[in-house]
């Protein structure tokens, strides 16, 4: 049986009263649950009085102490707790207080006593692949995906694309995706791509928009490098990570796209699945 969580970092979304009234609820149960509460500065700063709370609070790199960072919030909040402790033994455990909060282990109502589970133990680690961007030198992470897309609407972007050294073809489209498993049920799947378990080690490759009746999205090993430049004859290409603009391709300008060199660690409760998930918040989630 996994260890008792001991020290639990908590994080909220943006201008989210609800999330907040769950904060104060997790403090006044510190002692009962018999765990630490810490909280960064940045999160700290959301809060009239987080120690009143029942929070100490912690420089950044201090989370990497914490035995998990429990998120109140929606799939951008949990995508970037996740981001933020990347390289560091620490997983997030998502409660929903988004929309759809498909990588969510807990839902909104009711979360507290699932909590208190995994808290004593029960739960399990689901280590994620990443997917890393090379622009002009530097490195970028991405737990969900790489998205190089289009900054004209209305023109078209000109892609030509390699895998491990051997060009495929020149696209025209709107946009590439180069997503992980964990990013299948993002961008990728409204783009009609596959639905990928979080834990397989593959990389998908789609497009956004293809102009073309033959394009069929792509699985590829993790060991494959993608390289795509930017042929069109005038247009800018934006590159996305995460949803965080890190650079722009240029005519003859190149990204070079891989495997990520870390993992991403999500706890999940013990009985909960992934496909548990698809069927809950794709399939037959209430709003749709």
């Amino acid at each position: 049986m996994p260890d008792r969580l001991a020290t639990l970092a908590v994080v909220t979304g943006w201008r989210n009263e609800n999330a907040r009234l769950a904060v104060a609820e997790l403090g006044a149960a510190r002692e009962r649950l018999g765990v630490d509460l810490v909280m960064p500065a940045e999160e700290a700063a959301k809060h009239d009085d987080p120690e009143g709370l029942g929070y100490r609070r912690v420089a950044d790199d201090e989370l990497r102490g914490a035995d998990a960072c429990v998120v109140f919030g929606g799939d951008g909040t949990i995508l970037r707790s996740l981001g933020t402790l990347l390289g560091s033994a620490v997983p997030t455990v998502g409660v929903n207080y988004g929309h759809v909060g498909f990588l969510a282990s807990l839902p909104h109502d009711g979360w507290f006593e699932g909590l208190r589970e995994m808290v004593g133990g029960e739960y399990r680690v689901v280590d994620l692949l990443t997917v890393d961007a090379w622009v002009n030198g530097k490195r970028f992470a991405a737990v969900n995906d790489v998205v190089l897309s289009r900054v004209e609407a209305r023109h078209v972007l000109h892609l030509e694309y390699e895998v491990s050294g051997v060009t495929i073809g020149r696209m025209l489209c709107d946009g590439l995706i180069l997503s992980t498993p964990t990013g299948s049920t993002a961008y990728n799947l409204s783009c009609d791509g596959p639905i990928v378990e979080w834990d397989a080690s593959v990389m998908l490759l789609n497009f956004i928009a293809p102009h073309s009746l033959g394009f069929r999205p792509v699985v590829l090993r993790p060991d494959h490098v993608i390289s795509v430049a930017n042929v069109s004859p005038g247009e800018v290409c934006e590159i996305v990570a995460d949803g965080d603009s890190v650079g722009r391709l240029g005519r003859g300008d190149r990204v070079r796209i891989a495997a990520g060199e870390q993992r991403a660690r999500l706890m999940i409760r013990a009985e909960g699945s992934f496909y548990q998930n698809v069927e809950e918040k794709l399939f037959t989630r209430e709003g749709r």
